[in-house]
This record gives structure tokens, C-alpha cells and sequence, in this order.
């Protein structure tokens, strides 16, 4: 059973469009079923074009977690529901700093619906 607040490898991540890649995510709850948010390494031009979004993008520190193999982002403004069998590969727990910034940022999020943001928030 995943754990929240940790790193997982998702091999040909359904979430991811047009075509299934490999994505690292991190599970920020459960409802049951294990919620996250995909860990980018840029932020894309769309985003970068409108403050909303923006917000919602935590940086996240290669130097910090093993598994990654440089600075990133964790892309804060939709949970994907995920299902356990494909949270199989954990990778790094989050460190308290960057579960703090991405709890703000979801605090601030304009795409979250408020269920979700009140079952991140609390976990």
C-alpha cells in the first residue's frame, strides 16, 4: 500500500498526454485510492504565462532526493488518481520544507476542487 507524501516511479503513467511515459509523482493523499502530483523538470511556456499556475509549481531539490538527477518541479495544480499497483517503486519520502510549499501552494490553488484541497491540506 502507498504511503503519502513520498516519491513513486510510474512506468507509462496513463495521466500523461498524448503518449504514456515514465513520470516520478509524489502521493500527497489517499481517498482511499492514492492521489498525486507529477514532478516536472521545467515549467511549461502555458504556465509560465499565467500567475495561477504559477504559483502552484514547488521547486524541489535534486541535491535533496536521490532520485532525482536535477532540480525540478512539482507541478501542484492537478492530483492525478492513481491506482496502488502502479505505486510500486518508491523512491524518496519529501522532506518537510517542500511538503510545507507544496501545501501552500495547493492552499492557493485555483484548480483544485475544495475536496481535495481540504484532504491534502489535513494529511
Amino acid at each position: 500500500m502507498p504511503a503519502i507524501w513520498y516519491i513513486y516511479h510510474v512506468k507509462k503513467s496513463r495521466h500523461t498526454k498524448p503518449i504514456p511515459k515514465d513520470k516520478l509523482i509524489v502521493i500527497v493523499h489517499k481517498d482511499p485510492e492514492p492521489w498525486g502530483f507529477f514532478i516536472n523538470t521545467g515549467i511549461r511556456q502555458f504556465v509560465r504565462k499565467q500567475p495561477e499556475l504559477l504559483v502552484c509549481q514547488v521547486s524541489i531539490k535534486a541535491a535533496n532526493y536521490k532520485c532525482l538527477a536535477h532540480d525540478s518541479y512539482v507541478d501542484c495544480t492537478r492530483p492525478y488518481l492513481f491506482e496502488d499497483i502502479e505505486l510500486t517503486d518508491v523512491r524518496d519520502p519529501i522532506d518537510k520544507q517542500t511538503k510545507t510549499e507544496i501545501k501552500n501552494a495547493v492552499a492557493v490553488s485555483k484548480t483544485i476542487i475544495v475536496r481535495h484541497k481540504k484532504l491534502i491540506l489535513a494529511s
